[in-house]
C-alpha cells in the first residue's frame, strides 16, 4: 500500500498542479501573423487573436519613414517571449525605414486600441484593434 501511495504521488507531481481550467491554455504550435505599417496605416488594421494561442508577430515596416506598432495595454496584457521584450519598448514596436521586428506572445483577452504614435501618424488614419477572444 506505502508503494502505491508513492507512486500515486510521484505521478501527480509529475502531471503537474491544477486543473485544465484553472491554468492558462496550452500554447500549441505558434501561429504567425504579419502585421504591415505603411504610409498611414496599418495592414490588417483589425486584428483578431485567440487567448492563450502562442503567435508570432512579424512588423514590417514598408513605409517612406519610421512608424511604430503601439499599444500598451495590449503588450502589458500579454506574455511576451522575454528574448522578444526588447522589442517592446513602452508599449510599441519601433520600425525605422526598411525594418522588421518578430515579437512572440501569447495574448489576454481584450480590446486594445492602436495607434503609431508618431507625429500626426495617428491624425491621418494610422489607428486600429486588436481583439483577443
Amino acid at each position: 500500500m506505502r508503494n502505491v501511495l508513492i507512486i500515486a504521488g510521484v505521478a501527480l507531481s509529475l502531471c503537474g498542479s491544477g486543473s485544465a481550467a484553472t491554468r492558462p491554455q496550452a500554447a500549441g504550435r505558434v501561429q504567425r501573423v504579419n502585421v504591415i505599417l505603411s504610409d498611414f496605416v496599418f495592414t490588417p488594421q483589425n486584428l483578431r487573436l485567440r487567448r492563450g494561442q502562442a503567435y508570432q508577430l512579424q512588423f514590417v515596416n514598408r513605409g517612406s519613414d519610421g512608424h511604430n506598432f503601439s499599444a500598451p495595454e495590449f503588450f502589458a496584457a500579454a506574455q511576451v517571449n522575454p528574448a522578444d521584450t526588447g522589442a517592446v519598448l513602452g508599449g510599441k514596436v519601433e520600425l525605422g525605414k526598411g525594418q522588421s521586428r518578430t515579437v512572440r506572445l501569447i495574448p489576454a483577452a481584450g480590446n486594445y486600441r492602436v495607434t503609431c504614435t508618431h507625429f500626426l501618424h495617428t491624425n491621418f488614419g494610422m489607428t486600429g484593434s486588436l481583439v483577443v477572444d
